[in-house]
């Protein structure tokens, strides 16, 4: 900031206090959260059965809680991640890193620049252009000369050098060869 640059640090520890009180207060247990780690809060199933209480409600009601919290951006539950198909933006990639057996059951993403670490550290973890944004370089026989600002995808590395080597992709490949920089 003080380079007039909006970032900033989010307060992790009042969001931590403010949660506790939502939980508590609305479903008088404190216990219901397993682990919150990497933008993602994961629930105690085991506990909400026994409190008799529906996962799909619980996660809507935090998603609800949660962005309202300074330096939120965007909160999802399992459940939309599980539905929804998003194509474009920072959701198709918070959709692409989604693990429906791994995840937790609500992700969130700090507003652009903000991270929760300590002021002596960094992160590269968000879908924002300044943590995705890297050059790609390819070089050699059969590769045209030029650059590109065209938008790439890291799936798209392995069938490009595949189709540059003549060889068969990967078993599992889903991306496509950029043939905008295989010579004809």
């Amino acid at each position: 900031e003080s380079n007039k640059i909006p970032a900033g640090y989010a307060n992790t520890k009042d969001q931590k206090d403010r949660f506790g009180k939502f939980m508590e207060t609305t479903y008088g247990s404190s216990d219901l959260v397993e682990n919150v780690s990497n933008n993602q809060i994961f629930l105690n199933h085991e506990k909400l059965k026994e409190l008799g209480l529906n996962l799909e409600e619980v996660e809507q009601a935090i998603v609800d809680e949660i962005i309202t919290y300074d330096n939120i951006y965007k909160a999802y539950t399992a459940v939309s991640m599980n539905s929804s198909s998003n194509s474009s933006g920072i959701e198709q990639m918070l959709q692409n890193g989604y693990n429906q057996k791994r995840s937790g059951d609500v992700l969130f993403i700090f507003d652009p620049s903000v991270i929760s670490y300590g002021k002596t550290g960094s992160t590269h973890g968000s879908g924002f252009n300044y943590d995705t944004h890297v050059p790609l370089l390819f070089m050699g026989k059969g590769i045209k000369h030029g650059s590109t600002y065209q938008h790439t995808e890291i799936t798209d590395v392995a069938p490009t050098a595949c189709a540059l080597l003549g060889i068969s992709f990967p078993n599992g490949t889903y991306g496509s060869p950029l043939d905008f920089i295989i010579k004809e």
